[in-house]
């Protein structure tokens, strides 16, 4: 099980949060990704250099700045980051007899 980080939170002094890292993991080519629960496929990695996104990082929050008007020129308020995509997931390995 590998989880997608969380968006940090936002800060004041004008400064949004940082959005969350999205994961890759290294696999051969000629594999099978699919949904552990749904059996459905996510997607197949064929050639070297493939990628696939399965889990997105969390969107960072917004910080002070985005809530400043003209008469509240120094909120003391900021949005907090989203969470990271959650999946398990299956990695199949095809072999060369399955391919031919």
């Amino acid at each position: 099980h590998v989880r997608a980080h969380k968006g940090r939170n936002g800060l004041g002094k004008s400064k949004d949060g940082q959005k969350g890292n999205t994961i890759y993991i290294p696999v051969p080519p000629g594999t099978l990704v699919r949904d552990l629960k749904t059996q459905k496929l996510a997607g197949e990695l064929r050639y070297h250099g493939d990628t696939l996104l399965v889990a997105k990082g969390g969107r960072g929050g917004r910080g002070n700045k985005a809530f400043m008007t003209h008469r509240r020129t120094a909120p003391k308020i900021a949005e907090r980051g989203e969470p990271g995509a959650r999946r398990w997931l299956s990695v199949e390995l095809r072999l060369v007899a399955d391919v031919g």
